[in-house]
Order: structure tokens, then sequence, then C-alpha cells
């Protein structure tokens, strides 16, 4: 039984690749128990058939409906021996089979495919767990190749996913735009749909602006909730494990920007730092942005004005970062209000001023009487001046040396390291 199954996969792949499609790949996608739908088996292989060619090494799923007698194990090996799977000198190759019958499956390597350890293929294994066979396969299958991608990618750093470093499970699920390039990744996540189509677009493109202007991803998420973890948490994580942050090396510690998190929830709001964004954010300026974006309507549902606000006040930090004393405790900028109360109390304080002083003025004239002649103002004799001389004697000057103080006052950003290594800034609260 074992024989004909390998002989029926290797025909149909020979199949595959018969004239005038010599020089095809071979189908990264082999559906033999029919989990998927035609249309969403070519869109599954074209997906694959995209990443095998990015990162060098073919991504395959491979269904059946049984292995028969064989171990999954002894089963991949013959499929992996007996086809043209695998890229470069050591046939690079990353396969996932799926047995229907027994609903079980393996993920295993072939080649040199480091961004795939032990650790990380236990990973993939667990996230199939509790997807497949349970009415999605396509949405479980899909959710598996966006994961491939995110590995592959995180390999690109250097730094390989691996035991005791794995990504953030979050929902279970990878968010649909791990699938896109790292140069069109969004800046704006609306997963708890705060926003309507046209004011989605409109932000997008005013944090895009923005990002490019000072060359710092400025980011926006909402999301329903967060599970277990805290605002900090979720909000760093989200930023380094998603690929955010400007930066000139491919190590995902690095990298400058920041992250607006809302979670409706537990109507929690957390800007996480990085890199340079920690220099222009600091703690007294973050805490100023949130209440910014509770007075411009966050907490009212005005989501649109207090994150285009909070986009506009992005723009005025960085600037502000650029003359090298950002804004911070005892220097953070005046709202339109501040300037209103300090002109009213101005104004009000100068009037009472000008009162008491004119009115101590007018009390002091009321014993003079007025001339009728400019001589009656001057009284006879008494000025003379029989001899008049200046003469210099000595200057004597005493200086003190003035003290300055190197203390911040208690301002600055506070820093921490999130999961993955990364040195972050950043606050938050309720709204």
């Amino acid at each position: 039984m074992k024989k004909i199954l390998i002989a029926l996969f290797v025909l149909a792949l020979a199949l595959s690749l018969a004239v005038p499609a010599l020089a095809a790949p071979p189908p990264m996608v082999v559906d033999g128990a029919g989990l998927l739908s035609r249309g969403q088996a070519a869109a599954l292989d074209k997906k694959l058939t995209a990443m095998s060619a990015k990162y060098l090494c073919d991504t395959v799923i491979v269904t059946v409906d049984s292995v028969g007698g064989d171990t999954l194990k002894d089963y991949m090996d013959d499929l992996y021996m007996n086809s043209d799977y695998g890229q470069g000198e050591d046939y690079d190759c990353l396969m996932l089979l799926i047995d229907k019958e027994e609903k079980s499956w393996r993920i295993a390597t072939w080649g040199d495919v480091p961004a795939f350890n032990n650790a990380g293929l236990g990973f993939l294994v667990d996230r199939l767990y509790d997807e497949l066979f349970e009415g999605d396969d396509n949405a479980a299958l899909g959710n598996y190749a966006d994961w491939c991608e995110r590995f592959y990618a995180q390999a690109l750093t250097g730094k390989p996913y691996g035991e005791g470093f794995l990504p953030p499970v979050g929902n279970e699920a990878p968010p649909a735009v791990l699938a896109r390039s790292s140069d069109a990744l969004p800046l704006l996540v609306d997963e708890a749909k705060l926003l309507g189509g046209a004011e989605a677009a409109a932000l997008e493109a005013k944090l895009q602006e923005l990002s490019d202007k000072w060359d710092n991803d400025i980011v926006i998420l909402t999301v329903n909730s967060i599970g277990s973890k805290t605002p900090m948490e979720y909000a760093d994580d989200y930023f380094d494990y998603n690929g955010y942050g400007r930066a000139t090396t491919g190590d995902i510690r690095d990298g400058d920007g920041l992250l607006l998190l809302i979670n409706m929830e537990e109507r929690d709001w957390w800007v996480s730092t990085k890199g340079h964004a920690i220099f222009a954010f600091t703690d007294a300026g973050i805490e100023f942005l949130g209440k910014r974006l509770v007075a411009d309507g966050l907490s009212d549902g005005d989501y649109a004005v207090a994150f285009d606000g909070f986009a506009d006040w992005c723009d005025k930090f960085f600037a502000r970062a650029e003359t090298g004393k950002p804004y911070d405790k005892g220097r953070l900028p005046k709202t339109s209000a501040d300037v209103g109360v300090l002109m009213f109390f101005a104004f009000v304080g100068g009037l009472i001023v000008a009162w008491i002083v004119t009115k101590g003025m007018k009390g002091k004239l009321k014993t003079v009487q007025k001339k009728q002649l400019a001589a009656d103002y001057v009284r006879p004799g008494s000025l003379q001046v029989a001899y008049a001389n200046e003469q210099f004697l000595y200057k004597n000057v005493t200086r003190v040396k003035q003290e300055t103080s190197s203390s911040s006052g208690g301002g600055g950003s506070s820093t921490h390291s999130s999961s993955s290594g990364s040195s972050h800034g950043g606050g938050g609260g309720k709204f």
C-alpha cells in the first residue's frame, strides 16, 4: 500500500512537471485528502510558492487520507527522497504532512533551514493542534503559512526563534498583516474596528507621512482584548515581533519608533517607545499625550479626532527632540486651553495692579493746588551752585561663582527590557 501511494504521488508530481512546464516548480500544496476546495488549494499554493522563492526553501503542505501502516516520519522521508522538492545545494525544504484518517500531522525540515529548529517546529505543531479538523481547515492552514512567513523573516535578523525565544501567540493566530513585506507594514491596525473606512485611510496616510518624515515608525493599534498580558507587554511584543522600527540593522532589538495601543476590553491606553523615540517621548511627555488623548475624545468615542490629534502631537514631539531638549517635566508644550487661561489671568491681574497703582497715585495729589503761571512752580533762592567737580577715586568688584546643576529634575525616560531583549520606554493609563 505504501509503495502504491508513493508511486501515485511521484506520478502526480511528474505530470505537474511535464512539457511545456518543465521549468515550473513543483506544487507546494498536494491536497490528496481533499481538505480544501480547488480554489482554496490554488490560493494557498500560490502563497507558499512565493514564500519558497523569497526565502529559498521549499515550503510544502501534503495531505493524505492515510499513511497506511507506515509512520509519519518514514512516509515523509520517502516523499522527500522521491520528489523534486528542495532548493540550493542542500535541497532545503520544510514540509507539513497531514493524515486525515488518524487526524495527525508532522512537520519536518531537510537541508539547511535555520529558521526552524526543534522548539520552533514544536511551536507550529501546537498552533495546528486546536485548529485542524475543526470545521475550517483552510483557515488553519492559512494561519500555519502566516506563521512560517514570520519564522522565515525572524531568521533573517540573525536571531531565529527557538527555545526561550518564541513569538507571542495572541489569540492563537498571527494577524493577517504578518504576510506583508516589511516595507509595507500597516501603521494603523484597527482590529477593534473603531474607525470608518475613510477615517482609517486618512489616518494611515498621515502616519505614513510622519513616519517617513522623522524616520521613526508611528503605529496605532486597537484591539478588543490583550488576553493575560499587560498593556506594556502586549504593546512591546507587537512592535518587536511584527517587524516595526526603522533601523539600519536587521536585529530585532534595534529600531526607532513608537506604538499606541488601545485595549477596548479594559479601556487601557499604552504608548511603547523604542530607539530614538525613547529620547523624544519622555515619561512626562507620554503622560501629557495620554491626557490629550482623553481630552480630544478618546473616552467619549471620538476616536478619529483623538488619533488624529495624537499623530499631530507626535510630529511636534519629534520636532522638539531635534533641538536636543525634548518635551519633559517642567517644559511640556502649552495647549490652546493653557494659553487661554494664562492670557485671562494675565489680563485680570494687570487690571487689578493698574487700579491699585493709579488709586495710590491719585490719593497723593489731594493737597496739590493748580498754579496759574509756570514761575509759580519755582521757589526763589532754592538752587545755588557755587562750585561743581567730579573725581573718580576707585572701583571695587566682587565676583561670585554661579553654580549650575546637572540634575534632570526627575525627568527623562525610564526603560525596561521586552521579551525580545529590546529596550523600551513607555507609559499608559485608563480612558
